[in-house]
Parts: structure tokens; C-alpha cells; sequence
């Protein structure tokens, strides 16, 4: 009866640790080699700054573990979020828009934000007007609702209540339900981060940058106990983490200079990231220097 008595306790705290996020760490361990997809997370994961339009091209290259040279150059990281996203960023602007005839006189709504670009986001959350590092208003899918009465903003209130029933019945998710950091003016087209992975996960790569950043808010919480404060970081560091184990990456602490990369020269408005498969070292430019690190494999720990 006792064994039987605590099966369910078992089930229940196993279940919770299967929810907890893990931390993913980059194992040391030489490549065989490395497509040119991954050129481009190498790059983003070490790499949070905004390059802005200094950058006219990135160059990825590669020497092969027989020594042979390779490179490629592109311009642009990944393809433009507006044109993955079209559908999902002309669907939320309707309900969007929408919205402003739902709300009645005496009130009137307008909309204060809409889509932002990433330094933007970047400085509310460094002032603390923000808890994200990427925000859905960066894809164009959220905005800021603000409510008048009489020509007087009202900053909270039962009509927020109401603007967010009538955003939730047309399939929009409502800020003033955000745990720890209610924002009844917002509204956005996902529930989280995490679910708008699930379904494109090639905008994972703009969330990269910042891992490290959510993991280092994520679990201060979980030390104090206040793990309800931070399960959409969870959420999203699970859904990073689904993509990336076992996929190549460079290690967190840089080398020193390698001698075989002497002749390594780096041109004016160009991004450079080079892989040495012969050698087991990645060099990823930033600014107008760059580092040298270890190449390795996601693992979780």
C-alpha cells in the first residue's frame, strides 16, 4: 500500500523535472564536417550586436578536414521574417485592426506600437519597460492598444478587461494574462515564443543570440523559487534547445590565435566566420576583430 501510495507523488515530481529547462553546453569535439545552414548559427549564437547597414556581406569559410578551401558569401543571414510570416502578419493585423470597432464611445482605442525593429526592443528592455530580448512586435505580429475617455488616456481599468475578452474571442492573446509582468495594452498573435518556434522554427535563429541571457533569468528564478514567474522562457529555452542538440557549434571560451590562421584577412564591411575542419577551430568576427574557439556539438546537461 505504501509503494502503491506513492506512485502517483513519483509521477508527479518526474513529470515536473521533465517540464524544468535544461542548460545546453557546447562539448569540445572535432567535425566532419559543417554545411553552410550552420555557418549562419555559429555566427548568431555568438554574436547579440547589430551590424546595421555597415555590413554589406557575410563570408563563411571553410577548410575541409583533407585541407581543402572553400567559401560562400551572402547577404542577408536568413530570409525576411516579413515574407515567412506574411499570412500569420496579415491575419493578426485584421484582428488587429478590428478590434479598434469593438470598443465602443465613450471609449476609443488606438494602437501607440506596432511592429519595432530590434535595437528598439532592445533599449525597453534595458530600461526595463520590456522583459524581452525579442518581442513579437519585432515580426510584426503585437501591438500596443491605448484607451481614451473623453480625450483622457486611462492607463488601467475594466475597459482593459473588456479589450482583452474581445481579443482573446477573435484569437488573440492578451498581455494583462502575462504572469509577473501584466501589459493590458498589448495584444499578440501567439501565445509565446516557444509556439511561434514550433511552427517556424527558422525564426529560432533571432532568439540565439539571447539564450544565454534567458537562461541566466530563468534559473535566478528557479533558485528562489518563483519558477510560475518564468515558464514562457522555459518554454522557449526547451523548443532552442529541441533544435539545436547535437548540432555543430563553437565552444564558449576562445583559443588562443591559431598559427594556420595568419594569413586570415578581414575586408571593410564584411562579416567573416571561418571553420577549420582540420584544424578543430572556428573563428567568428565581431566588429572589426573576431575570436577563435573550439569546435563542438550541442549537448544538454
Amino acid at each position: 500500500m505504501i509503494v502503491i501510495g506513492l506512485l502517483p507523488l513519483l509521477w508527479f515530481f518526474l513529470s515536473f523535472s521533465d517540464l524544468d529547462a535544461e542548460q545546453r553546453i557546447c562539448e569540445p569535439v572535432p567535425l566532419e564536417s559543417l554545411d553552410w545552414e550552420e555557418f549562419k548559427w555559429l555566427y548568431k549564437q555568438q554574436d547579440s550586436t547589430f551590424s546595421g547597414d555597415s555590413v554589406a556581406n557575410y563570408v563563411f569559410i571553410r577548410i575541409n578536414p583533407d585541407g581543402t578551401h572553400e567559401a560562400r558569401e551572402v547577404a542577408e543571414l536568413h530570409r525576411p521574417w516579413t515574407e515567412l510570416l506574411a499570412a500569420e502578419i496579415d491575419s493578426f493585423e485584421i484582428k488587429r485592426d478590428s478590434l479598434i470597432k469593438r470598443i465602443h464611445a465613450p471609449y476609443r482605442l488606438r494602437y501607440t506600437s506596432t511592429t519595432r525593429n530590434k535595437k528598439q526592443q532592445l533599449a525597453l528592455q534595458k530600461r526595463g519597460f520590456s522583459k524581452a530580448f525579442i518581442s513579437f512586435h519585432n515580426f510584426g505580429l503585437a501591438a500596443d492598444g491605448a484607451i481614451a475617455r473623453k480625450g483622457k488616456h486611462l492607463r488601467h481599468g475594466a475597459i482593459y478587461d473588456q479589450y482583452g475578452a474581445k481579443a482573446k474571442e477573435i484569437g488573440l492573446y492578451w498581455g494583462g494574462d502575462f504572469v509577473g509582468f501584466p501589459d493590458p495594452g498589448h495584444i499578440q498573435a501567439f501565445s509565446n515564443s516557444a509556439n511561434l518556434i514550433q511552427k517556424y522554427p527558422e525564426v529560432a535563429l533571432e532568439y540565439e543570440p539571447f539564450k544565454t541571457a534567458y537562461e541566466r533569468n530563468y534559473f535566478k528564478k528557479v533558485d528562489i523559487g518563483r519558477e510560475e514567474l518564468v515558464e514562457d522562457s522555459r518554454d522557449l529555452l526547451n523548443e532552442l534547445n529541441k533544435l539545436r542538440v547535437n548540432k555543430p557549434c563553437a565552444c564558449s571560451s576562445a583559443i588562443p590565435f591559431p598559427s594556420s590562421a595568419k594569413d586570415l584577412t578581414l575586408k571593410p564591411y564584411t562579416i567573416t566566420v571561418l571553420a577549420n575542419l582540420q584544424e578543430n577551430y572556428i573563428f567568428i568576427q565581431k566588429g572589426s576583430y573576431g575570436y577563435f574557439y573550439s569546435t563542438g556539438r550541442w549537448k544538454l546537461r
